[in-house]
């Protein structure tokens, strides 16, 4: 018996058209019930009926000057202006072939094949119970390197002396039919499987090695965060907003660090009650945690990576603020059972939860994309949520005399504690004969990792993002914690690294998302 195949029924396909007749489509993506998901061709039909051959630049000096210049196709359209709340984002790229991007719930096999099993407006669609990803056409690229620029170039069509984008070749050696990058940050469900929903709190404490066993890289197509991943918001933004310094147009959560005890004890609670100085700081939608601040042995500190300071909530968003009296403010919290609360305890903010941004229209943060206390959306995918996300593709090792970094295409190769075989070297970090902040002049693509190159540029100057690294003379495996947590300030950002944790160092600022590029041919 034939395998049972439709296009989307009349109402959905119908909201689905509306939702992309905008940016050009002329086909449908058709659905196969016996698969359980949207046929791969007609996926790829859909977006190359969108496609526009063009061929779109960005000229990055290679200097301290952070100002990029748009070429080709890109030269002439206006930088976007990010949107918050209620006011959307004003974006020329919307519809164009390269920048397309559509939510889409997917999974991905173990040969990392992906399969888009509903698509935001086709009645399937579920932002809560299935993994959401930004699907885009997979893109081609070039960069041109002279003495002064690094030339960035995109196309959704090959020429000549343009290669598949990063992540663009499966294992196999074959082109993805489209690209996927996960919305959200990691969060985990009951069952304690990783998760790219809205809704949940973010996943902390997890690490390189962590992440190597919670997606069970060796049996399936599931990573952490890629390199691939990384490529892609790095690029958009370059060639959209035409500055290496990414925190000139979104800080993210950078400073947002806020600790306080209750000022008014109460039982059977679902609030906390705060000094009103304290509550003014505090944003509705953000994310916090309660703890009894009492250690078993021991004194106390603020460090909210200790269980203590998390024992009473251990992460909730903030619904309401409401006036106590003239000097306190009632912080209510999303629990789901009531609590008790005293003046010793201490509450403190921590990474925003998964669907920050989902009422942005657009690029751009809640209320503030600068404001350093809100993470924002780009292209489609959250970032910047107040905590390191771990690159779970990279590792960076030295035996005494500086730190090289390698990149493994396949994650299926990814171990635990050691690099893994056949891992690329991509580059190196900057020399320090100590612990150092370095920053980077310009960023470069070796091996599919867009790294900082070069040295001696500045928060405001270069790159504008910190790595900080071990001396030279350390020795050892490091993992990759890209982008920078609540206190980061200017030296977190798109190129932002701290690279001194070991690869199986879990903290609360640490977390990351689930990739489905992981299994890739390089």
């Amino acid at each position: 018996m034939a395998k049972k195949t439709h296009i989307m029924s009349d109402e959905t396909g119908r909201a689905l058209v509306e939702a992309v007749i905008g940016l050009g489509a002329r086909t449908v993506p058709i659905y196969d019930e016996a698969l359980g998901y949207y046929t791969d061709s007609s996926i790829a039909s859909w977006l190359g009926g969108m496609r526009d051959g063009k061929s779109y630049g960005i000229k990055v000096p290679k200097g301290s000057a952070v100002a990029c210049t748009k070429t080709s196709a890109n030269e002439g359209i206006a930088v976007p202006t990010p949107g918050i709340v209620g006011r959307p984002a004003v974006d020329p790229y919307i519809g164009l072939g390269p920048f397309i991007h559509v939510d889409v719930n997917a999974t991905v096999d173990v040969d990392g094949k992906a399969h888009v099993v509903a698509i935001d407006g086709d009645g399937r669609y579920d932002p809560h119970g299935k993994d959401v990803f930004v699907l885009t056409p997979t893109l081609y690229t070039v960069e041109v390197e002279d003495s002064s620029n690094i030339t960035i170039i995109i196309s959704d069509t090959r020429r000549s002396d343009m290669s598949v984008q990063p992540g663009g070749l499966l294992p196999d050696g074959t082109v993805r039919p489209f690209m996927l990058y996960a919305k959200y940050p990691l969060s985990t469900d009951t069952d304690g499987n990783p998760r790219s929903v809205t809704g949940a709190q973010v996943k902390r404490f997890v690490s390189h090695d962590i992440g190597v066993s919670l997606c069970k890289t060796a049996s399936t197509g599931y990573s952490f965060r890629n390199t691939a991943d990384d490529w892609y918001v790095k690029t958009m933004f370059m060639l959209k907003y035409a500055t290496k310094n990414s925190q000139a147009i979104f800080t993210g959560c950078t400073g947002y660090d806020i600790q306080c005890s209750p000022t008014v004890a109460e039982s059977g609670a679902t609030r906390v009650i705060i000094a009103k100085n304290k509550a003014d700081a505090l944003i509705v939608g953000s994310s916090v945690i309660l703890g009894t601040h009492a250690p078993t042995s021991g004194t106390a500190n603020n460090d909210r990576g200790n269980s203590y300071n998390y024992d009473i909530v251990s992460g909730a968003c903030i619904t309401r603020k409401e006036t106590y009296d003239s000097s306190n403010v009632a912080i209510y919290l999303d629990v789901s059972k009531s609590f008790d609360t005293k003046t010793t305890y201490l509450l403190s903010t921590i990474p925003w939860a998964c669907g920050a941004c989902d009422d942005v229209e657009g690029d751009g943060s809640p209320t503030s994309c600068t404001d350093s206390k809100q993470p924002y959306k780009l292209q489609g995918i959250e970032l910047a949520h107040g905590m390191y996300e771990v690159i779970g593709n990279i590792l960076l090792n030295s035996t005494g005399s500086g730190w090289d970094v390698y990149v493994n295409h396949d994650t299926k190769a990814e171990k635990s504690g050691e690099l893994a075989d056949g891992a690329e070297l991509v580059g190196h970090l900057a020399a320090s004969t100590a612990d150092a902040s370095v920053y980077g002049l310009y960023p470069k693509t070796v091996g599919g990792f867009m790294l900082q190159q070069g040295s001696g540029a500045s928060t405001t100057t270069g790159v504008c993002d910190q790595i900080w690294k071990n001396s030279d003379t350390a020795t050892g495996l490091r993992e990759w914690l890209s982008l920078g947590d609540l206190w980061s300030g200017g030296n977190a950002g798109r190129f932002g690294a701290n690279c001194a944790s070991g690869t199986g160092n879990a903290w609360w600022s640490c977390g990351s998302r689930l990739s489905a590029n992981g299994r890739s041919k390089g």
